[in-house]
């Protein structure tokens, strides 16, 4: 695991992830996620780790007027991103960590979290704080990537390779929660009953390998420290994982097919 976190996230890269990352990827993922979630209109959602809130927005599209919509995620520049995108209807917007969270128990509908829970220190305990705060028979969602694609492995070996071993570890944690079984797991142990997870896949249509590399990079915590390495590093980790990701170029798009773990239950 790296230690490279989301608790020291940068402004830029906050917004590098609303620009770059939003529409490629976490769009993407949020037709099946939000399909699996069947949210109704005037349902009370909480959207735990929303990032610049993709999905607190497309939430509140679906619970309309009559409904509520709370976005809560630990990176403070995240949410400033998230207030200056417009939404559909006022989402409240909040920093708070999962493991904690500042909402009243009993007091939601639904809990969602798209691509975060990977990433919690104590993910059973964010699973216990998502059950706490759901009225009876209220749901749960979440959905994290399943296996890592060889694009991503080569980006964590190039970055391995060329600027640090420690600092390549926070591509393969973007996969920690690979297992649905795993993922079902920490549902159940958590209280909740009708638990299911599922596997479906995405497909992510990316921009070329040396230009993906970069993207990808300066959207997360890790642009920071990569931005210290030498400019030989830099062009070495880019040489390596452009020719390692020309497998997977087509028409000049670099294509992954991403298997997503999306897993649900009821209080």
């Amino acid at each position: 695991m790296s230690s490279v976190s989301y608790r020291h996230f940068t402004g830029t890269a906050a917004e590098n992830y609303q620009r770059d990352f939003v529409p490629a990827i976490a769009t993407p993922v949020s037709r099946e996620f939000l399909r699996a979630a069947d949210l109704r209109p005037g349902e009370r959602v909480l959207d735990v780790a929303c990032g610049t809130g993709l999905i607190s927005r497309l939430a509140s599209e679906r619970v309309g007027t009559s409904g509520s919509v709370i976005g809560i995620d630990i990176a403070a520049d995240m949410i400033d991103v998230a207030r200056s995108v417009p939404a559909p209807h006022a989402i409240d917007w909040r920093v708070g960590d999962a493991a904690a969270l500042p909402i009243a128990e009993s007091s939601v509908d639904v809990v969602l979290c798209q691509m975060g829970l990977m990433f919690m220190d104590n993910r059973a305990r964010a699973i216990s704080e998502m059950r706490r705060v759901l009225v009876p028979s209220g749901r749960v969602a979440v959905t994290t990537p399943g296996r890592i694609q060889p694009v991503y492995e080569a980006m964590e070996r190039a970055i391995v390779d060329h600027i640090s071993p420690d600092l390549g570890g926070f591509v393969s944690a973007v996969f920690a929660m690979d297992d649905p079984d795993a993922v079902a797991a920490l549902l159940r142990e958590a209280g909740l009953r009708d638990v299911s997870a599922t596997v479906t896949t995405t497909t992510f249509r990316l921009p070329p390998p040396s230009e993906f590399l970069w993207w990808y990079i300066n959207l997360t915590p890790m642009a920071a420290l990569v931005e210290q390495a030498t400019k030989q590093q830099k062009a070495a980790l880019e040489k390596q994982f452009v020719d390692d990701a020309q497998a997977h170029v087509i028409d000049g798009m670099t294509v992954v097919q991403q298997p997503m773990v999306i897993a649900t239950g009821r209080a």
